[in-house]
């Protein structure tokens, strides 16, 4: 006996079937945000759909986890020291940009004061911050 439960489960598993087998075989990701982009640079919107852009397109120092917890990402890693007050971040070997320039420490400290400008917390970390130091060439670069 046909009821309708039974109709809407198998109707639904036929219809899930040919997309399911589909999505084994693509390796290609499709990404469609609910409204246009009005810009591409996540600095200069509070759109969502930008910032959600953003992070498909750009890499951070940093990334969280499902749990909200952070894991290096371009940089291999972190040291504290000073109780907390000197950060040492390392980045990984081989980042490149699109055109296959390397990423330097500049590239980064110039990444972070522009978001730090535009930022609230971004601010609120500048004037919490001394200096950011290239650790290779010992010059300061006032933050």
């Amino acid at each position: 006996m046909l009821t309708r439960r039974r109709f809407l489960q198998s109707t639904a598993a036929l219809l899930a079937a040919p997309a399911v087998a589909r999505s084994e075989s693509s390796r290609t990701l499709r990404y469609v945000p609910q409204t246009d982009l009005s810009t591409l640079d996540p600095i200069w919107s509070t759109n969502y759909d930008t910032r959600d852009n953003g992070f498909l397109v750009f890499d951070t120092l940093f990334g969280l986890d499902g749990q909200l917890q952070p894991h290096p990402q371009m940089a291999q890693g972190a040291v504290t020291e000073d109780e907390g007050k000197t950060w040492r971040i390392t980045l990984r070997d081989g980042l490149l940009f699109h055109d296959g320039e390397r990423v330097l420490t500049r590239d980064c400290v110039a990444s972070i004061r522009r978001w730090g400008a535009r930022d609230a917390f971004g601010q609120a970390l500048l004037a919490a911050t001394d200096k950011l130091l290239h650790p290779t060439t010992r010059q300061y670069c006032s933050a």
